[in-house]
């Protein structure tokens, strides 16, 4: 038995391979096209009638009376028909039956309990209640008969194939404004082939950092070179890095004053064109990138290509922006401090920002992540950037970022990273602001407590796939990612056990594997805390779960990564909480309904919190929790066949993948002293 069904949500398709910077798409854009190949397969399936029993399912009555003809003339019987119960009656009223067409036709049932059947039947509503539906048009009594029965062969000749002209290809989201990043399609065998003829160079090679200056400092200094290793497996070396002297962040200083009014002066849409043909190379050099990112920095695939795609996302926003605006003015030396988690996507992203707004910067990248960094200036320069316009200088926080963030000749400062580190920058600005008698603006992203509260209207089911992915992804390494689960206690067993069989599926392991999930964490800093917080919270917590970590082929081995387990640790209060806890942990706490304010209260007094996630039927629980939390970003799950809606956006990290396409501002302006104050003036 082979059954032959019409394709249902081609829209969702179309928009994953929009948001997944694919080619094309794998489905088509029209549906008469849909209804040609479905009659190509079914000529196929009759012809083949000899080992085949074609099941044609379809309430589309040309389609039935094509098949039934087409098998009529052919002298074939053996075949059926398949209708959905309830729906198609008419049709089928006049096509089984000794009086009618005398042809079977099998009805699908839906057998089941409410909650398991209700996405079923929301799903079955979209579909024949769409304006293209033959179920739905049948009864529309202002499309004619001739409309309804147009021949698919006519129509798909008449449209010379083509796919629809109002949906753009994926890499055309954005119309004339700017290209759509391109994504890798990690279901052809033919790119993974591509990419691991790459791996196998990149696999092995060693890269080399070192501050990339405008001028070298007239007065050499011994430099400090370091070791980068693969968290995955220490014994990876992945190359080495120089790191700056204060002789030459002096330098850096010296010569981006200089410059800073000439690159102010060039025209935006050089300015424009210069981001633009960078985001060309990183594309060009994705592979490498990719190979970097997951060695570096430990990320799994799909996330590493995510990270070079929103690098490139942001080159091009930012170009978008000053193209045909007139020139900002620019606030002078940007410094610009990124993170390791996001070690090209937000270092980029700040760069460019500053760059196309016309100021000068000098770069620092995280200690942990300095290579993927160095290429991206590389290319940078390559690309038409002046090295005095962008300055390129690794190091420690204490040597390079406090001496950049002192000096009086920056004018502004970009930071992503920890809320002390935020702190000590914002301590830093302020003492120079009295001194100075200016505003010096900081564009600070820190994390928080983030929380997800779900209450008994949420489905489980979406629930446990919205936390997997925020609790868990990037090893839990974002500062977006969920910390803190508050359910309600009528689901919390139920939403717990599910939880709990969810996470037997995610495989940890080394990321540069297709069937890895979850990598490892930063460094051995990271997973030592890690693991001395779950050790610490285990001894008080209600109950816990954590997988398995990857079996280690010999002892040596397993002291050369840096794995946490994934864990669910279901404590009694947000209290118990000192700090953010930075990796695949997850705390779950149990409410009463009527607690929910004081849920609220607490995330609240945790103090800043970056986002907050609602899973709610319910509009009067999400305009409750959405006026009374003080969060940058609230997303809502009304748990409606999957949909999720965003309320408050009021800016923040951008998620992998997307970058500025999910709007709002770069950076949420947690700590900078002058709201009104950016970098465009």
């Amino acid at each position: 038995m082979v059954r032959l069904v019409k394709g249902a949500y081609c829209d969702a398709e179309i928009k994953r391979a929009q948001v997944d910077g694919m080619p094309g798409y794998p489905v088509y854009t029209r549906k008469i096209h849909t209804d040609l190949s479905y009659l190509v397969c079914a000529q196929k399936l009759l012809a083949a009638n000899d080992v085949i029993y074609p099941q044609f399912a379809t309430h589309n009555a040309l389609t039935l009376s094509t098949i039934y003809t087409w098998a009529k003339h052919a002298g074939i019987h053996n075949y059926e028909f398949q209708c959905l119960h309830g729906m198609g009656e008419t049709l089928y009223d006049q096509v089984v039956g000794k009086e009618n067409l005398d042809k079977a036709c099998r009805v699908y049932a839906p057998v089941g309990s409410h909650e398991t059947l209700l996405a079923y039947l929301v799903r079955r509503l979209l579909e024949n209640g769409a304006n293209s539906s033959f179920v739905n048009q049948i009864v529309d009594e202002e499309v004619s008969i001739d409309s309804l029965l147009t021949d698919p062969v006519d129509a798909s000749r008449d449209s010379g194939g083509l796919p629809h002209p109002a949906i753009a290809l994926p890499r055309d989201l954005f119309g004339g404004e700017r290209a759509n990043s391109r994504g890798l399609d990690l279901s052809d065998e033919t790119v993974l082939a591509e990419f691991g003829d790459a791996f196998s160079t990149f696999g092995k090679q060693q890269w080399h950092a070192s501050p990339l200056l405008a001028q070298a400092p007239q007065a050499t200094a011994t430099t400090m070179v370091q070791t980068v290793h693969n968290p995955a497996q220490r014994r990876d070396v992945v190359g080495h890095v120089e790191e700056a002297s204060k002789e030459q962040v002096e330098a850096a200083l010296a010569s981006a004053a200089e410059y800073a009014a000439a690159w102010q002066n060039t025209e935006p849409a050089q300015r424009a064109h210069s981001l633009q043909r960078a985001a060309d190379l990183l594309e060009q050099h994705m592979h490498e990138l990719i190979a970097l990112a997951i060695r570096e920095a430990g990320k799994s695939l799909p996330n590493a290509i995510a990270e070079v795609r929103e690098a490139v996302d942001f080159l091009r926003y930012y170009a978008a922006q000053v193209i045909g605006h007139p020139n900002p003015v620019a606030l002078g030396t940007v410094v610009c401090i990124s993170p390791w988690n996001f070690p090209l996507a937000i270092f980029v992203g700040q760069l460019s920002a500053a760059l196309a707004a016309g100021n000068v910067v000098i770069a620092k990248p995280a200690e942990q992540t300095p290579l993927i960094a160095f290429r991206a200036v590389q290319l940078l320069h390559e690309a038409g950037i002046p090295p005095a316009a962008l300055q390129f200088l690794p190091g420690r926080g204490e040597i390079v970022g406090a001496g950049l963030t002192a000096d009086s000749r920056t004018k502004a400062v970009i930071f992503t990273g920890s809320t002390e580190v935020a702190q000590l920058i914002n301590r830093t600005l302020a003492k120079r602001a009295v001194l100075e008698s200016s505003d010096i603006p900081l564009i600070a992203e820190t994390g928080g407590q983030n929380a997800m509260i779900v209450d008994s209207s949420a489905l489980p089911e979406q629930v446990v796939q919205d936390v997997i992915s925020s609790a868990f992804d990037s090893a839990g390494q974002r500062c977006s990612a969920l910390r803190v689960l508050f359910l309600q206690q009528e689901i919390a067993d139920k939403t717990l056990t599910m939880l709990r069989g969810a996470m037997q599926q995610l495989r940890v392991g080394c990321p540069d594997r297709l069937a890895t999930d979850i990598g490892p964490v930063i460094d051995f800093d990271a997973q030592q805390q890690l693991l001395g917080h779950i050790a610490n919270m285990k001894a008080s917590a209600k109950q816990h779960y954590e997988l398995p970590l990857p079996v280690p082929r010999n002892a040596g081995e397993a002291s050369n990564a840096t794995f946490v387990p994934p864990t669910v640790l279901e404590i009694t209060d947000l209290a118990q909480l000192q700090r953010e806890v930075f990796g695949p942990v997850l705390h779950v706490i149990r409410y009463k309904r009527d607690d929910l304010a004081k849920i609220i209260d607490s995330i609240n007094a945790t103090g800043y919190g970056l986002t907050l996630g609602v899973h709610s039927r319910i509009d009067e629980t999400i305009d409750f929790i959405c006026a009374r939390a003080h969060v940058g970003n609230i997303y809502v799950n009304r748990n409606i066949v999957g949909a999720v809606v965003g309320v408050q956006p009021f800016g923040g990290e951008g998620k992998s993948g997307t970058g500025p396409k999910a709007g709002g501002p770069l950076y949420l302006k947690r700590l900078q002293r002058n709201p009104q104050a950016n970098l465009g003036g």
